[in-house]
């Protein structure tokens, strides 16, 4: 799904770069050598094994390859204008069911069974008519930093925390972070917004020193990634709901914190079963 996903936005970086999808080089720091070779080593552009000599203190391995940068706001108005240009309709709305989401379909016509295509992440766990307690979050919490001297994505994977440095293109940088199982706290840590600050100069010289980054802060976000035991769901299940009806709904929820990397590949997948339906 991953590799997928990575062959689709690198077309998309070359023929749509409204979309804010960019390329660069990026760099994987292992503090623990890999037991196997990495599975997509061969699989990405311009890979290559960062010299031994070369590997910061602490490190025992490295990788270096041609990766993406996500401007994420600018992606997702994107995704949105590419949807609604096919006729597609946006329309805000909570719900405490699943096939309520039917209610809101334009023009619909009660003999006509309707397709839900279920991609609420954690909502997913108390969503009427789903309720997958398999569902837990991840809390994660990022710093938004204006650097535009920083150029490349450095990611350093330790046994206990990990960290990174990306850019957005736009002369920001997003680094990062951590993973906390079953922590629903989105309130922002200060002392953990100066650990990230100082884990990410350690990795890249060009965010200056502490105390000027500290000032280009422009933001602090905190996110909860939708993690699943078992996995990601990806599947058809038909729903009933008294007064609704029987609607047939695509789940695909659970993709934790590789949900950008994979969703393209995913995306197609959610299109072949409804397609099947």
């Amino acid at each position: 799904m991953e590799i997928q996903t990575y062959r689709k936005m690198l077309r998309m970086a070359d023929e749509s770069p409204e979309s804010g999808i960019s390329v660069t080089q990026g760099i994987e720091l292992y503090e623990r050598a890999p037991a196997e070779p990495l599975w997509y080593i061969d699989m990405v552009d311009n890979s290559s094994e960062v010299p031994p000599d070369s590997l910061p203190e602490g490190v025992e391995y490295g990788l270096e390859y041609k990766t993406l940068l996500i401007d994420v706001p600018k992606y997702l108005l994107y995704l949105k204008s590419h949807f609604e240009s096919r006729g597609g309709k946006m329309h805000k709305q909570a719900i405490e069911h699943i096939l309520d989401a039917t209610k809101y379909v334009p023009g619909s016509n009660a003999n006509v069974p309707l397709i839900v295509v279920n991609c609420t992440g954690l909502g997913s766990r108390n969503l009427g008519g789903v309720n997958d307690k398999r569902l837990y979050p991840i809390r994660g919490q990022t710093l938004l930093v204006n650097a535009p001297e920083a150029k490349r994505t450095i990611t350093r994977i330790g046994s206990e925390k990990f960290s990174y440095v990306i850019p957005r293109g736009d002369g920001t940088v997003v680094i990062g972070g951590s993973a906390d199982n079953n922590e629903w706290d989105c309130r922002p840590n200060d002392k953990l917004s100066r650990q990230i600050i100082s884990r990410a100069l350690e990795l890249e010289p060009a965010l200056l020193d502490s105390k000027t980054l500290t000032e280009q802060v422009v933001s602090v976000g905190v996110g909860l990634r939708p993690m699943r035991e078992g996995g990601v769901r990806l599947e058809v299940e038909s729903i009933y709901k008294e007064k609704v009806g029987q609607s047939n709904v695509v789940h695909c929820y659970g993709h934790g914190g590789f949900g950008f990397q994979s969703s393209l590949a995913f995306a197609d997948k959610v299109h072949e079963l409804v397609n099947a339906l």
